[in-house]
């Protein structure tokens, strides 16, 4: 977190462009405990951007579905810009990025009964079947790794059931999302850990559309908001709150 805070403050440098007076459709999935439908305030995640997006006279709304639709709906401009993603060179194609607005870690999940508690390289894994959600990142060397037992969901509740159905050993993802979502299908979550080393440390993005007439705008009016939200100690206010 205090690398986002340091960009955050130097990013307040160099920030001019005018905050726009209009309405921003965002759109995003479930990713419990930090986003959702039936979280306090939608989650941490939306309970930043609605702040961010407000505090610059902008009007805010937020809709959830899944993952591959709320990226072809922001890649089409039937949406503004989508919640919760992830960096890849491959999406800065078609999306503006704001600045990180969080953080996390992505990991190998498992039950209890898989005796992998470390790896050093992603060929051990190569025997065994992972889930995880379509269309996502979990981290850049991960992504690249041809894993022969892959298997996409269209929801990380679909990832995370498959892990408990035995139809996959391990659930790449964040622990935190695996044990919301366990406790969400009734499963008990205290049959859940991770591997180590965890696979990434992901900064958390806004992505803007390129396809709408002002995507730019409503990116660096959205990054200039959150450098001064951040300054103003809201932020970290907003953070705190959550936990």
């Amino acid at each position: 977190m205090k690398k986002i805070k340091s960009l955050l403050l130097l990013s307040g440098l160099v920030l001019s462009a005018p905050l726009l007076a209009q309405e921003v459709h965002y759109t995003t999935l479930n990713w419990p405990p930090f986003i959702g439908e039936n979280e306090d305030r939608h989650g941490v995640l939306a309970e930043i951007v609605k702040q961010t997006t407000e505090s610059s006279g902008t009007d805010y709304t937020l809709e959830f579905t899944a993952w591959t639709k709320a990226l072809d709906d922001v890649l089409a401009g039937n949406k503004d810009a989508i919640v919760g993603a992830y960096y890849s060179e491959e999406r800065t194609k078609n999306y503006h990025y704001s600045l990180p607005i969080y953080s996390v870690f992505t990991g190998l999940v498992k039950r209890d009964g898989i005796d992998i508690q470390f790896i050093q390289s992603f060929d051990e894994l190569n025997s065994y079947r992972i889930s995880k959600l379509a269309n996502s990142v979990v981290g850049e060397a991960f992504d690249k790794h041809p894993f022969p037992n892959m298997k996409t969901f269209e929801t990380e509740q679909e990832a995370v059931q498959a892990l408990f159905d035995g139809e996959v050993d391990f659930y790449a993802g964040n622990f935190d999302v695996a044990k919301a979502l366990a406790k969400k299908i009734g499963k008990d979550s205290a049959e859940l850990s991770i591997v180590q080393p965890p696979i990434n440390e992901q900064e958390i993005f806004v992505m803007f559309s390129k396809a709408t007439e002002n995507g730019l705008e409503q990116r660096d009016a959205f990054n200039q908001s959150l450098v001064k939200l951040q300054a103003s100690g809201q932020y970290d206010s907003i953070v705190s709150s959550f936990k």
